[in-house]
């Protein structure tokens, strides 16, 4: 060992040397001072216990108020000790406020078991006093001994979420992604399978729908089912923001579009659950990305089926079709035409898909699926036939009496004459049926050239009035009829009067009378001198004051008028057979939007039989109105998820063009808030809650022609509102949108 080693290893061990002499002095020091305990006892245990006492609620009283989301949408709920009478009129009973003092419209709702008031016209997360009057009922007999004043705050909304649609086909170009709606919900994990083909059928007989599933329901494995993992692969699991303010229900995309695994066309099923949450249920959907639209029509032994482009519409020929069978084998195949039909000779099976393929694009149709929901759709009328009769009459209306004259057209259903056949021309088997169904007449019309026909009947004077009925069959033993037309024969009069119903302005100035000016005349000439007149004059808001412009709408739809017509004029006509007079206009008839005035008047006969003539006139509220004009069909609604286009003027009463600068443009979203009822008498029956939202605001300066703006928008009601500065008018445009 050298020195310096012998030398190291000295020092360290002087240092350990001279620490445990330190320890051992410091332990000396500190042992007198840490004596025992001479008791040698622990300290008694103590403490006392906290317990939450609920006060006691003596005779009939208000126990609880709160919010309630038990029932699925938001409620404020006032629960008392004993059961009350339901018969009472709650709504005069108790009342809700707003933080503000604003008394909340809405109506009480009384469960099942009387004990618990609920007022479902609230919103979350706000403050609201609820008030009760003495007197309320209890079915004991007992009543409230005093009012009650109770503040209640709502609170947040319940978290959601779920997907938007089941089923959905997702274009393989332009798509939006996967509708997912939320409240309260910032993120969700999300798990995409891929259904492989020969499982389609086994997959649809599982999951004929989306919703909500527990995980046993995804990997059970009796009763002949079997577990997703086995039908389906799974490609893509990520996670997602989901946007949305508080409290509100958003609609978000998730970008299926953009993620490389769920490009391929084919069958996906998505699960998804929100993030921090491990409860068993989760949200599901199924969805198949593709660019082949399939529409089928299912007859008794074929199927029609056309493939058209969901990209641009148009018809996919020579599209592959096979029909799979339980067993994912096919059973069927077939080919489309050049206009992308095809007829399968092929009897409808539930338990059967339809797979379309073309170029590596795939589409399917499961046949267990409900067909297209036509209810919400005109498609109301007769059943198809093979024939249609084209029929009239010179006029609808016969006296008992007179001779009813009714001629008709035979043609297929391409609108050609029907050819004659081995027994000859098509004959028409005509029935005409009374007012109460029975029948009064059935013949049988041969054709003339073209597949004319005509038929004459003289109704008796004694015949029964009302709605006659014209049936007509090509086989008299058929119950129903395919075509037909209506009659009435009634008891009437030709009028013996005219009236004459007139105002000297063309429009009505704000503040001003609508100046009515009438003149009445028997047809022979004399003046109807002394005979009474009477006038009831009602009010609306007219969107279409300027008739030169159909297109455009005018005015405030929402502001609140009379409904019902008052009476305004009972007198008599001067020996000219003339009367005047200054019709005011109701109250509510504010000038801040068009409003039609119209006047109904009628002059009677000395029988007091009436000729009654109408007047129509619109109340202009300033010199310069704004129009809208929606670029999209009214009826119909902007589409949704696209951008809602309009076009802005104003104009004068003339319905000139005049421009203007600063226009304050805002969309407004209303949101609704839907509550279920029930009534003993009606049943189940549902109200709702509106709440607006503006969404943005634009200025625009109108100069020239008129102004072009966008905006896009969701699935939803929507208003557009114009704020004119320099007339102080605001011109507001209800919309749906989808």
């Amino acid at each position: 060992m050298s020195n310096q080693q012998w030398q190291g290893g000295r020092r360290v061990g002087v240092l350990r040397m001279g620490m445990l002499v330190m320890i051992t002095m410091a332990l000396s020091l500190a042992l007198p001072a840490c004596k025992r305990n001479p008791g040698g006892q622990l300290p008694e245990a103590s403490g006392e216990a906290v317990t939450a006492r609920k006060d006691e609620v003596k005779g009939f009283a208000l126990v609880n108020a709160y919010p309630d989301q038990k029932s699925g949408s938001l409620a404020i709920a006032l629960e008392f000790s004993r059961p009350l009478v339901g018969s009472q009129d709650f709504d005069a009973l108790a009342a809700v406020a707003d933080d503000k003092g604003a008394a909340v419209s809405g109506s009480w709702v009384l469960d099942d078991d009387g004990r618990i008031l609920r007022f479902p016209s609230v919103e979350a997360a706000k403050d609201y006093r609820v008030t009760v009057k003495a007197g309320l009922l209890a079915a004991d007999g007992s009543k409230l001994a005093k009012a009650i004043d109770q503040a209640v705050h709502t609170g947040e909304l319940a978290p959601a979420v779920g997907f938007a649609s089941q089923g959905s086909v997702l274009p393989s170009k332009e798509s939006r992604g996967l509708p997912v709606v939320s409240v309260n919900v910032p993120e969700v994990d999300v798990e995409f399978l891929r259904v492989g083909e020969k499982h389609l059928p086994r997959f649809f007989a599982q999951y004929q729908r989306g919703g909500r599933r527990g995980a046993w329901d995804l990997d059970r494995d009796y009763n002949d089912n079997t577990p997703l993992g086995q039908l389906a692969e799974s490609v893509y699991v990520n996670r997602f923001v989901l946007g949305g303010k508080p409290n509100a229900r958003s609609l978000t995309y998730l970008p299926t579009q953009d993620i490389k695994e769920l490009q391929a066309p084919g069958l996906y099923f998505a699960v998804m659950k929100r993030t921090g949450r491990f409860s068993d249920d989760m949200e599901t959907a199924f969805f198949s990305v593709s660019d082949i639209g399939l529409h089928t029509r299912a007859y008794k032994d074929t199927l029609f089926v056309h493939t058209a482009s969901l990209a641009d519409g148009t018809a996919m020929k020579s599209v592959e079709l096979r029909v799979l069978g339980a067993d994912g084998e096919t059973v069927l195949k077939g080919q489309t035409d050049t206009n992308g039909n095809a007829v399968l000779k092929y009897t409808l099976d539930a338990g059967q898909v339809l797979v379309a393929r073309r170029e590596g694009d795939i589409s399917l149709l499961p046949f267990n699926q409900p067909a297209l929901d036509l209810s919400e759709f005109a498609v109301a009328g007769r059943e198809q036939a093979w024939f249609d009769v084209f029929a009239w009459s010179g006029r609808d209306l016969y006296r008992p009496g007179e001779t009813v004259r009714v001629q008709a057209l035979l043609r297929d259903f391409d609108g050609k004459p029907v050819p004659a056949g081995k027994t000859g021309k098509q004959p028409v088997f005509l029935r005409l049926k009374q007012p109460d169904g029975k029948v009064y007449r059935e013949t049988r019309l041969q054709p003339g050239e073209q597949g004319f026909f005509t038929f004459e009947q003289a109704i008796p004077v004694e015949a029964p009035t009302g709605r006659w009925q014209v049936e007509f069959r090509t086989d008299p033993n058929s119950r129903d009829a395919v075509q037909g037309m209506t009659l009435r024969i009634e008891e009437f009069l030709p009028e013996r009067m005219k009236l004459a119903l007139d105002s000297a302005d063309a429009v009505i100035k704000p503040d001003a009378p609508l100046r009515l000016q009438a003149q009445a005349d028997y047809l022979y000439g004399a003046p109807a001198e002394g005979n009474r007149f009477t006038a009831r004059l009602a009010v609306s808001v007219e969107q279409h004051p300027l008739d030169n412009l159909p297109g455009w709408f005018f005015g405030d739809p929402t502001l609140e008028l009379p409904k019902e017509a008052r009476d305004v004029v009972d007198a008599t006509f001067d020996a000219k057979g003339h009367y005047a007079e200054d019709l005011s206009l109701p109250a509510e008839a504010k000038p801040i939007s068009p409003i039609a005035a119209i006047v109904s008047g009628s002059v009677y006969e000395t029988g007091g039989r009436t000729v009654t003539r109408t007047l129509k006139r619109v109340l202009w509220p300033a010199p310069v109105l704004t129009g809208i004009r929606p670029l999209f069909d009214d009826g119909e609604g902007s589409d949704a998820n696209a951008n809602a286009g309009f076009e802005l003027q104003r104009y004068d009463a003339a319905g000139k063009a005049q421009g203007g600068k600063g226009l304050k443009v805002t969309l407004v979203r209303e949101r609704r808030d839907y509550h279920w009822r029930f009534d003993d008498d009606g049943g189940w029956d549902y109200e709702f809650t509106r709440r607006f939202e503006n969404v943005e605001t634009r200025t625009v300066d109108v100069t020239g022609g008129a102004a072009r703006i966008d905006f896009p928008v969701e699935w939803g009601e929507y208003r557009l509102d114009v704020f004119d500065p320099a007339t102080g008018l605001t011109t507001r445009y209800p919309f749906r949108a989808g």
